[in-house]
């Protein structure tokens, strides 16, 4: 029992360091998700628009 909270701290550090962005590093990262996210839209619907063209 002495040690939790030790382990609470060390967690909330890491907590801490994980949401420690930077605007930058937020628009960096969102711009990432944006390009990913289009990119499995259109190779979802690759299919349908070559047949649309043809």
């Amino acid at each position: 029992m002495a040690n939790d909270k030790r382990f609470t701290f060390k967690y909330l550090g890491v907590y801490m360091e994980a949401i420690n962005f930077t605007p930058k590093e937020l628009r960096k990262t969102m711009w990432t998700a944006a390009v990913i996210l289009l990119l499995l839209v259109l190779t979802w619907r690759l299919p349908e628009m070559i047949s649309a063209i043809k």
